[in-house]
């Protein structure tokens, strides 16, 4: 069939689902709030604008400028290793996990560990001691940023699993919804945050590190009250055992003038929380032998996963090919403040309406590339929003290297936005084509893992161009574009007509794939 004749029968497809739509629409719909109040709803989607300010302002722009900044005197490596690091431990732990998310009895507690000791980490960024030279304060606040950014990606596991506390499958989605809706604001939130401490009141960036922290707990703690999951939810052992934490990190780090006293005080304080934490009944999280067979059972399953790949079509060839483009795509997001500043010596004010350009196109041209999916086909959407990559990347590197004025920069954030709402909506649908709906759950554990993987070999490619090698930024990007056209290359060998599977790998219900946030990791 040529592209002409495809294009006019989805549209007339696209018109019978417009009708069969509007007809479902006129339907008795369940109410959102049939399982927990609408209050509940919004606290839970509340963590979501939370920890998307912490994703925008420390992942992807403030932290890697301070880190490069003549204040401090880091590289891209150092921000670029750190970086990979910290998802290498996501990579290795997120089996388990999220073995532990499905076998306990209760994740709440999960996300209120793995939220405060993000926070607590994050506030300490930037932090400086008297006497310290700029190669500790920046080795130290590496370390807390590796420390911060895993607990981040970690709570994700346990907050994306809450969503089925508050939701029933009839009304899960539009739930979910709300969630991904309040998550963009809490982008624009963050980048507005950041250029009012910055630039009207002139703030250091350790300021932005501490307000990120305090905003991200402020915006979670509704979660933490008002989403329960059992009657008796009880985190006054978290918050003991966190005290403690925190108590014996800050003896650490007061020295001179306050002296050994403080430290004393401090450790003892630490001592009362734990016994606290021990003392305080509270609901066993886990039936007795359920951690360790979870575990077992997570690697036994992923194996046979891996196993089952060569059955299906496509699929293991789609995933190889998710690898390069997004690698290529999440490593250039999280460099862009990096570049533009270096590159082009856009001040933080310049940089912060950069971001935005991207984000406002981003959530526009989220719901155009739906449409376009629907009409098109998920294979062919992707590889438009992929050649929408190119013409960035294309952008980024000419206008450095061909020395074309650099106004033309301005166009790069509205071009990576457009592709970056387009990614996340083709390559979901495109996952779903190829994926047998018996298997889609495990299938999609792969098909997340394979997102953590590229966001580690991404940064450390960047880093070793860079800097290992003295190659440049420009030539970074340059890899980064390489990769792209790897995964179109491997992508072009897919089909994604719709599968007619057997009745042994049918299910009887569609599962929610993955939601996400500009700015996190995918």
């Amino acid at each position: 069939m040529s592209p002409v004749k495809r294009i006019l029968s989805k549209t007339r497809e696209l018109k019978e689902k417009v009708k069969e739509f509007n007809e479902e629409r006129k339907k008795p719909k369940e109410p959102i709030t049939t399982k927990t109040s609408m209050f509940s709803i919004v606290s839970w989607a509340f963590y979501d604008l939370g920890n998307t300010i912490f994703s925008i302002l420390i992942v992807s722009f403030y932290f890697s400028l301070w880190v490069i900044s003549d204040d401090v005197g880091g590289t891209d490596s150092d921000y670029a290793y750190a970086n990979s690091i910290s998802m290498l431990l996501v990579f290795l732990t997120a089996p388990i996990i999220g073995a532990l998310s499905d076998q306990s009895r209760r994740r709440m507690p999960f996300l209120f560990y793995t939220t405060l000791l993000c926070v607590s980490f994050t506030a300490l960024l930037g932090y400086e001691k008297s006497g310290w030279d700029k190669t500790t304060v920046l080795t130290v606040s590496l370390v807390f940023f590796v420390i911060a950014n895993y607990f981040y990606q970690s709570g994700l596991i346990f907050y994306d699993a809450t969503l089925a506390t508050i939701s029933t499958p009839g009304n899960r989605g539009r739930i979910g919804g709300i969630g991904i809706g309040i998550g963009y604001i809490g982008s624009l939130v963050g980048v507005t945050a950041g250029y009012f401490l910055i630039e009207i009141l002139g703030f250091p960036f350790q300021t932005v590190f501490q307000a990120t922290a305090m905003l991200f707990l402020i915006f979670a703690i509704p979660c933490f009250i008002f989403v329960k999951e059992t009657p008796k939810d009880n985190f006054w052992p978290g918050l003991m055992i966190i005290m403690a934490l925190l108590c014996i990190l800050n003896a650490w780090i007061i020295g001179d003038p306050i002296g050994a006293n403080m430290g004393t005080f401090l450790g003892l304080v630490a001592l009362f929380c734990l016994f606290g934490f021990i003392s305080t009944p509270t609901t066993p999280l886990f039936r007795e032998g359920s951690i360790q067979t979870a575990v077992s059972g997570t690697f036994r399953q992923l194996k046979e996963t891996l196993g089952m790949l060569d059955q299906f079509p496509g699929l293991s060839r789609f995933l190889v090919g998710r690898v390069f483009y997004t690698d290529a795509a999440n490593t250039s997001i999280t460099f862009a403040a990096i570049y533009v500043s270096k590159e082009f010596g856009m001040t933080t004010a310049d940089i912060v309406v950069y971001t935005l350009i991207g984000i406002l196109s981003s959530i526009v041209s989220g719901l155009l590339w739906g449409y376009l999916v629907d009409i098109i086909g998920p294979k062919t959407t992707l590889n438009l929003v992929l050649w929408v990559w190119f013409a960035t990347f294309s952008l980024l590197i000419s206008t450095v290297w061909l020395g074309l004025p650099t106004w033309l920069i301005w166009l790069a954030p509205f071009l990576a936005g457009i592709a970056l709402g387009g990614t996340w909506c083709a390559d979901r649908p495109y996952m779903l084509v190829l994926t047998p709906p018996r298997y889609i759950g495990q299938f999609y554990g792969l098909y997340s893992m394979v997102g953590r993987f590229a966001t580690i070999i991404g940064p450390l490619s960047w880093g070793i161009i860079v800097d290992e090698l003295g190659l440049g930024r420009p030539a970074a990007i340059a890899f980064l574009f390489v990769l792209m056209i790897i995964g179109y290359i491997i992508l072009q060998g897919v089909d994604d007509s719709p599968r007619e599977w057997p009745p042994e790998l049918q299910a009887d219900y569609e599962p929610e794939p993955p939601r996400g946030a500009i700015g996190r990791s995918r």
